[in-house]
């Protein structure tokens, strides 16, 4: 395993640890209470936004080392953050394992606990799959965003360097089951630096640059790709050959790889993240902030529930004994955004 996914891995876990304590300090009721949930997440996407500035500087320091394998000389002054993801905005995402809880137990609407503790088996049962769904949820955007970051921060290193070309680099180390067949059959490509190495779930792929004929990706992809032939052997290795991919644009990472069968949609607008987009998602973001902040001070002054319609959503801002860290969450939050808009000015 490179240096590099040790350090990715190790970011990854650290922040998916941290998350996923804040998420189980929350009560039953508070997984259903907006004032609590966005609250929380407001926290975590504060967060979020620092491990994505440490992917990018991971991502930077190993494109400056691939630079020197191609006799290149790293250059650029590229900006600390940038979003990963367009057409939502960090907070949205780091909402979403509460989504994933709420959509799984709105399966069983009869059980609603009041603590954690204490449950009947089949209750017990049940609880757990909500929160290993909100656990599994939290990971994904987790490990698929560590890739994005890192991975556009050392093409726009490469770009800024001079590099026109760049090569996808297979790992078939750094999975479980091996290096799935879409990357495989995506080893042989060569990209141009214009365009962003598309993905799938749990893609692990770096890129290595290419600098008139020196192509160190060429020899360590033809090596692994031998011995995943050689391992797969007969008909599966024939198999692997004959796969056909196609690449699709995610509406919030851009391109994906998949299978030929799948039918492409035509509609999907889709913009690769820049400075522009970075400062119109921290911008809504703060706007979010103010407008919660006013319903936060109505509950706490009232003690009453507070039922709104903000961005296309309803919100319910519920009474709660978390809600002063929630509002002070919001705060902070609201505080640090207004920070990133200075330096982005």
């Amino acid at each position: 395993m490179s240096r590099y996914e040790r350090e990715r891995a190790r970011l990854v876990e650290e922040y998916v640890t941290a998350a996923w304590k804040m998420w189980q300090s929350l009560s039953p009721a508070d997984w259903w209470n907006d004032a609590i949930t966005q609250g929380a997440s407001a926290n975590l996407t504060s967060r979020y936004m620092a491990f994505v500035e440490r992917m990018r500087r991971l991502g930077i320091a190993y494109a400056d080392i691939a630079l020197g394998l191609v006799g290149a000389t790293a250059q650029g002054q590229l900006p600390e953050f940038e979003v990963v993801r367009d057409n939502t905005d960090p907070w949205k995402m780091m909402l979403r394992p509460v989504e994933s809880y709420r959509d799984a137990s709105s399966k069983e609407p009869h059980l609603r606990p009041s603590a954690w503790e204490n449950l009947e088996a089949d209750a017990q049962r049940s609880v757990d799959r909500w929160l290993e769904e909100a656990n599994e949820r939290l990971i994904d955007i987790i490990d698929t965003d560590s890739m994005i970051a890192g991975t556009h921060a050392t093409l726009e290193r490469y770009r800024e360097s001079g590099v026109t070309r760049y090569r996808r680099i297979i790992h078939p180390e750094l999975s479980k089951t091996g290096t799935c067949g879409l990357c495989v059959v995506a080893a042989d490509r060569v990209y141009s630096i214009a365009a962003l190495m598309p993905l799938h779930g749990n893609c692990h792929c770096t890129v290595l640059p290419i600098v008139g004929d020196n192509d160190p990706g060429l020899r360590l992809n033809d090596d692994d790709l031998k011995r995943i032939y050689r391992e797969a052997g007969g008909t599966t290795a024939a198999k692997l050959r004959q796969t056909r991919v196609l690449t699709l644009t995610n509406s919030e990472i851009g391109p994906v790889l998949s299978a030929k069968d799948v039918k492409p949609r035509k509609d999907v607008d889709w913009h690769q993240p820049d400075a522009d987009m970075t400062r119109e998602q921290i911008q809504r973001m703060l706007e979010r902030a103010n407008v919660f902040t006013a319903y936060y001070r109505k509950v706490e002054s009232t003690g009453k529930a507070e039922h709104f319609r903000y961005e296309e959503h309803t919100y319910h801002f519920e009474p709660s004994p978390h809600l002063k860290q929630a509002l002070a969450s919001n705060l902070a939050f609201a505080q640090q955004l207004r920070a990133r808009l200075r330096l982005a000015a």
